[in-house]
């Protein structure tokens, strides 16, 4: 069962890293991580990390009907579940990609996601 969630996590993270390289966002979208556990960074067109291009990754997301706050592969994840995902990363980082060019405020709905633990509320 270990092989395969990490088998499984290595081939979305290659799905990823491809699409990624298609939009040309490696400044812009990285992942971290193991394989079968992985989670990612977002910036902004000057390579800041940026709340605001993670809240219209996850948007995106959850507009095509995943939520990835981080990508934690499990025994149930099928090469179709995988193929799947990689496809939503592409349309979700399509979009991405023109926010960079455009400027996001033309496709964030609503605020931002914030940190959850903060020196001050």
């Amino acid at each position: 069962m270990i092989e395969t969630l990490w088998r499984q996590g290595a081939r979305l993270r290659d799905g990823i890293n491809s699409v990624v390289a298609k939009h040309e966002l490696q400044n812009h979208f990285t992942l971290g991580g193991r394989p079968c556990c992985l989670t990612y960074a977002t910036r902004d067109a000057r390579g800041n990390p940026s709340q605001e291009f993670r809240t219209l990754f996850l948007q995106e997301t959850i507009r095509r009907g995943l939520i990835a706050p981080s990508f934690v592969v499990s025994y149930s994840h099928s090469d179709a579940v995988i193929d799947q995902t990689i496809e939503i990363f592409d349309a979700a980082l399509a979009v991405y990609s023109q926010a960079l060019e455009n400027g996001i405020e033309k496709f964030l709905s609503g605020r931002s996601v914030r940190p959850v633990f903060r020196k001050y509320n």
